[in-house]
């Protein structure tokens, strides 16, 4: 009897180590995974704190006069005038946004309805235009009354 229990215990104890060396293995695996993203995003950030430095120097307002100074003749800059300039509430509103589908499909029935959607002319390179087949005409087939069963005979 003591044989078998001790033989359970010691059976019991190398799957507990098992298990305990399958979970630190895993702990490892997922710190390591842990270090490499927290390395990305030290680079990344290294690289947007050098990429804002670059900004800072090129639009430098010296260097931007300098640029401008040079280039006159090809760009044909001018200065911003005063008018040119406008408040928010001088610039034309946008149309308001459809949100009902029905309204959508009312606009479209009535532009085709009115002939103001003209069919797409517009030749390109890449793809024929099929011509339109005709469709065939529709036979009607003469319905036939099915017939009643016998009396007395059924499904069941």
């Amino acid at each position: 009897m003591l044989r078998t229990f001790d033989i359970i215990l010691i059976g019991l104890m190398i799957m507990a180590a098992a298990v305990t060396y399958k979970i630190k293995h895993d702990a490892e695996k997922q710190m390591a995974q842990v270090n490499k993203l927290e390395r990305m995003i030290t680079d990344e950030r290294d690289t947007i704190d050098l990429l804002k430095a670059d900004w800072s120097l090129l639009t430098q307002p010296n260097r931007l006069q300098k640029l401008v100074e040079s280039f006159q003749g090809q760009l044909e800059l001018q200065q911003v005038e005063a008018q040119q300039i406008v408040t928010i509430n001088e610039l034309p509103q946008p149309r308001p946004v459809v949100e009902d589908l029905d309204d959508v499909a009312s606009i479209i029935t009535e532009a085709s309805a009115a002939g103001t959607i003209k069919p797409d002319v517009t030749t390109t390179g890449s793809i024929v235009k099929p011509k339109a087949v005709p469709k065939p005409p529709i036979r009607s087939v003469p319905k036939v009354a099915p017939k009643a069963a016998p009396k007395g005979v059924g499904l069941y």
